[in-house]
């Protein structure tokens, strides 16, 4: 949808696999790009040199829609070999437009000659929406593609939206029982980073050697991906984040507002005991769990913590350096490779599914399961001082 600063979509949406059943072709304008919803691994050489040289992709901005700085373009922006590089691919103006950018860099009065202006109406835009004139946002930006209304789904689609890019899938590979790909770099120490790593994330993510080394202390930890400044995004990207990992991994949603939760999100919050009014109370009432170290967690708590990209140590607040094991230059807590722990139960997304695996085909049989215990917690607890900044990303202080 359209964007402030930076250009971005309502609150972060959290598939994780194969992509959804999509909208039949007729319900767009035009011919859906069918190939820009394919992983990156999954392009030919090609295409992939062309994406990468020629519009400046990496395989993690094309696996996640609107995070490569190419998609803020309109067409008549492009350069004419940023042109002939996307007609390559196969995209036309109309489709790199409406697919790719949305729209989103012409003008209130554009929209309306090209005949979308009413369809972002529709979603609950005004000109002085559209002008950042207000500091609010339309509702739409904070719902997810199945909260939508059928009139709001068929808006969407008309400015070529559907569940993958509103949703913004995450099309990198995660054989995990974690909801996205494990950042394991994220888990080691800092005198064990490598000089480039340090710099970025002192330089361009205000990191210190404390608030590296222990988790939820940095103060860029407290806002979502699509949230940080440039230059911190810019860095986050550099050093393997993106929209996904970061805000499951390093925010845990903490910055999220209530009407953002939803199905299987939804299901591990409230499994946590937490309702809206805790949520918006700023900590006056907190849930039993978040007096709870890892260990005295229900095998439920431990499975709603895990969706909300928790484990032992991060849940217990444990500084990296006494779980990383110098000798093999690997961190010993659970890993993205990792098997399930048995006291894990999963089960309890059955019914919504669990970040892209279908209701009914979620469990522990799903995964391979060991009889290891996970450990530690950092709470939930924040202060929920929430605003929004731009297009459905959230703030807290």
């Amino acid at each position: 949808m359209k964007s402030l600063t930076p250009p971005c979509k309502a609150a972060i949406a959290i598939l994780a696999s194969a992509i959804p059943a999509a909208v039949t072709a007729t319900s767009f304008p035009y011919a859906e790009p069918a190939f820009r919803y394919r992983p990156f691994h999954k392009l030919d050489t090609t295409s992939q040199n062309i994406a990468q040289e020629k519009l400046g992709y990496l395989e993690v901005t094309w696996n996640n829609h609107g995070l490569a700085p190419i998609e803020k373009k309109g067409w008549p922006a492009l350069t004419s070999n940023e042109r002939d590089a996307a007609v390559t691919l196969g995209f036309t103006q109309a489709t790199w437009d409406c697919f790719i950018n949305h729209y989103e860099q012409y003008s209130w009065e554009e929209l309306e000659e090209k005949g979308v202006q009413e369809h972002y109406i529709k979603l609950g835009w005004t000109e002085a929406h559209w002008n950042h004139e207000l500091e609010s946002v339309p509702y739409t930006e904070g719902r997810w593609w199945d909260q939508l209304t059928d009139n709001e789904k068929q808006a969407a689609n008309k400015i070529c939206y559907f569940e993958p890019n509103w949703d913004k899938l995450d099309m990198n590979s995660n054989p995990s029982f974690f909801p996205h790909p494990m950042p394991n770099f994220r888990y080691v120490p800092w005198d064990e980073l490598s000089s480039v790593s340090r710099n970025i994330a002192g330089g361009m993510l205000n990191y210190t050697q404390s608030s590296w080394d222990n988790h939820g202390d940095a103060i860029v930890e407290k806002n979502t991906f699509l949230n940080l400044k440039p230059e911190q995004r810019e860095g986050a990207i550099e050093l393997g984040f993106y929209t996904h990992t970061w805000d499951c991994f390093m925010n845990h949603y903490l910055s999220y507002f209530w009407s953002s939760f939803h199905e299987d999100l939804k299901v591990a919050i409230v499994t946590l005991g937490w309702d809206e009014d805790m949520w918006a109370n700023d900590g006056d009432m907190i849930p039993a769990s978040e007096g709870k170290i890892w260990d005295d967690l229900s095998p439920e708590e431990k499975a709603a913590a895990t969706r909300l990209c928790y484990f032992k140590e991060i849940w217990d607040s444990e500084p990296i350096t006494q779980w990383y094991d110098y000798n093999a230059g690997k961190n010993t807590a659970v890993t993205a490779d990792g098997p399930l722990p048995k006291d894990i139960n999963l089960e309890i997304f059955q019914e919504t599914g669990y970040v892209g695996k279908a209701p009914g085909s979620v469990g522990a049989e799903v995964y391979t399961v060991a009889g290891l215990s996970a450990g530690t917690s950092h709470k939930l607890t924040s202060s929920l001082v929430v605003m929004i900044l731009s297009m459905g990303a959230f703030l807290v202080f």
